[in-house]
């Protein structure tokens, strides 16, 4: 009985379940990560008007934000709505993008963090959250940069 421990057949079944558990492990994760994405850009949609309080319309000739997935995992751009704890990002894109400011979102410009009370209109900010339920971004951290447009304008 003790030879089959120890056997080389044994040791090779065993390190092959065990790999195939791992495998199942990180495809499980992969999986679950593209259902996230996914039930985002679905939300996003569905939310749409309610988050940015506008009719829908006919958006692109008919095109979902031009055949791409937002991206619900931040946003970059202007702050254009400030109803705190709730800004309004307009990224590049021109795609406008809710964000969530809660009581552990870390808010830093240069060096320090600052209050959210210092936010204001106008403010160019780069966030990274997670995406909720309603479409929305739940902000982990939002940094206040130098806005790209008049960081490289040189005063006369």
């Amino acid at each position: 009985m003790e030879e089959i421990h120890h056997s080389k057949n044994v040791r090779m079944v065993i390190i092959g379940i065990g790999v195939l558990i791992i495998l199942l492990g990180v495809l499980r994760i992969g999986i679950s990560i593209g259902e996230r994405r996914a039930k985002f850009a679905g939300q996003f949609g569905d939310n749409f008007e309610r988050n940015f309080m506008g009719p829908r319309g006919n958006m692109m000739g008919g095109e979902y934000f031009g055949g791409m997935m937002p991206n619900g995992n931040g946003a970059i751009g202007e702050i254009i709505s400030l109803n705190l704890p709730q800004i309004v990002v307009n990224g590049p894109d021109n795609l406008e993008k809710t964000v969530l400011i809660g009581t552990s979102t870390i808010i830093r410009q240069f060096q320090g963090n600052i209050q959210s009370s210092i936010l204001k209109t106008g403010d160019f900010v780069v966030v990274i959250g997670n995406p909720n339920n309603n479409g929305q971004v739940e902000a982990k951290l939002i940094r206040v940069m130098p806005n790209p447009s008049q960081a490289f304008t040189n005063p006369k």
